[in-house]
């Protein structure tokens, strides 16, 4: 057995810090049989007939989708149920997988990751960039190494900037979805089954606001044409979020054959990037006609990246897509379920609405920032109800897990939307109470841990870079709609699919009441 570790010492928990003669082997780390037996007779499988006999086998089994991240986090906790809290899968194809859910084992995969952690990737948006259209990288959501850092740190700066920049910007965008509410609720005050693609558009109008420094027209009040470029945009980004979702969910067959998910994907991914290159061309001429640049804020964060000769046009592309199908999907889910969970707890949507209206008039930046309970909001419906609830890294050194000897180069998976609702770490942990986070009477320890049990814009330097400018568009919106409205949802419990960019099970008929 390779040389043990040494343990990290910075989360003193029984379950995590460990002698070094109490250390188990990898081998041991407990995890279904069947997947084992699979990994060993796989290769005695002729290549030829791999999508054949993989997709008999999983089928059969009904193991189809334990190797995906993903995979439903419910699933995952059966695994937890059966295994404890460590899970070993083994991969058929070689290549185990590592499932963890407590907050304090996570916390030992974040702190050994450096400065340069590898995530894995969305497998077919990567096979997609790089083998269909045959791309240099497969963008900085699943890039790693020094390309990654070099993306990563050009545009940290904008992206920490533009919560001030694009303020008023996305006050006008917010005001226009207030609009759209007036407009599209029936004479019960009910949203339509369709709301959810209006959420989006506002969500994609922002994005595109603050990377283009242009408004591309999603909330038109007359409507999309299907045919306009925010039309054929909205279509692409549903289309592919769809066929990422299907092709990442369970056994990866698209690898082998194109399967109707994949060439849902390409179709749609390339109808989005043929209409973001007329932005990025326009952009590089806009560049070419001012001569003189005296501030960043001048520019926007597509022109920012034009600007480093290191970076290609193709990089750039990259990134607006990433933004466009991850940023803006999280958003808006994000959106859906803090609208949901105020109108199932009226003390609590009472008691934000009234912090709001103690503010003035306008709202503003500072405003916004002086709204512990508005944040405090945010911060209670992500932990219940996260838009990546499943985390995944690659391991970069060996680790100690739960008195498990864990290898360098597993894969892990980490399952925040169960360490968020353990009750360990958050009394009466399905419930909606976001005062806990306003709370004092938390120990050091557990506000350490609370960290890692509730993570919805991910960890260390591989979080996302638009955390402010996220919350600043949530807490700006909700601030437009409970001025205007006293929100209601009257069609029992709304859950989160918990896969893969999460999305509500169940339409969005909100009832927006108007207030007097």
């Amino acid at each position: 057995m390779p040389e043990m570790p040494a343990i990290s010492k910075s989360l003193e928990t029984p379950s995590s810090v460990q002698t070094e003669k109490s250390v188990c082997p990898f081998d041991n780390v407990p995890g279904p049989q069947s997947l084992k037996v699979i990994s060993q007779l796989w290769s005695y499988v002729p290549a030829l007939s791999t999508e054949f006999t993989a997709g008999t086998l999983f089928q059969a089994m009904n193991l189809g989708n334990l190797l995906s991240w993903g995979g439903n986090a419910k699933f995952f906790q059966k695994f937890f149920n059966v295994y404890g809290p460590v899970v070993r899968l083994h991969g058929p194809f070689g290549g185990d997988v590592l499932l963890l859910s407590r907050p304090e084992h996570a916390s030992i995969v974040f702190q050994s990751e450096g400065a340069q952690p590898v995530r894995a990737c969305l497998d077919s948006v990567e096979k997609y960039r790089l083998q269909h259209r045959r791309l240099r990288q497969a963008g900085p959501f699943l890039m790693s190494g020094p390309e990654w850092e070099k993306i990563h740190e050009t545009l940290e700066k904008p992206l920490f900037n533009s919560p001030m920049q694009h303020f008023k910007t996305i006050d006008l965008i917010c005001d226009q979805f207030v609009e759209r509410v007036f407009s599209v609720r029936n004479l019960q005050d009910e949203m339509p089954k369709t709301f959810k693609n209006d959420i989006l558009k506002w969500c994609l109008e922002c994005v595109c606001s603050v990377t283009l420094k242009r408004k591309l027209g999603f909330m038109d009040p007359t409507g999309l044409s299907p045919n306009s470029d925010p039309g054929q945009i909205l279509e692409g980004v549903i289309g592919a979020t769809e066929a990422i979702r299907k092709c990442e969910y369970g056994f990866h067959i698209w690898k082998f054959v194109e399967t109707p998910a994949w060439r849902s994907l390409v179709k749609n991914c390339d109808l989005i990037d043929s209409i973001l290159g007329k932005y990025v061309e326009r952009a590089q001429s806009t560049l070419r006609e001012k001569k003189d640049i005296k501030s960043m804020e001048d520019i926007s964060i597509i022109e920012s990246l034009l600007l480093k000769d290191d970076i290609l046009v193709e990089d750039v592309m990259t990134v607006m897509l990433d933004m466009l199908l991850i940023g803006a999907n999280a958003t808006a889910h994000s959106i859906s379920f803090l609208l949901y969970h105020l109108s199932k707890a009226p003390r609590c949507q009472k008691k934000l609405y009234d912090e709001i209206m103690k503010q003035s008039k306008e709202i503003t930046m500072n405003s916004l920032q002086n709204q512990p309970y508005l944040q405090a909001c945010i911060k209670e419906s992500m932990r219940l109800n996260p838009p990546i609830p499943i985390l995944n890294r690659v391991l970069a050194k060996d680790a100690v897990i739960h008195k498990y000897f864990i290898p360098k180069g597993t894969y892990v998976l980490i399952a925040v939307h169960l360490a968020s609702l353990r009750e360990e770490y958050f009394e009466d942990a399905k419930t909606f109470r976001p005062e806990r986070w306003l709370s004092q009477e938390i120990s050091p320890l557990a506000q350490e841990l609370q960290v890692f049990a509730s993570m919805p814009f991910g960890h260390g330097p591989k979080s996302c870079q638009a955390k402010e400018l996220a919350q600043m568009e949530i807490g700006l919106l909700i601030n437009k709609l409970l001025k205007k409205f006293y929100i209601e949802y009257n069609y029992g419990e709304l859950e989160s699919s918990n896969s893969l960019l999460a999305t509500p099970t169940k339409p969005l008929n909100f009832r927006f009441v108007d207030r007097v």
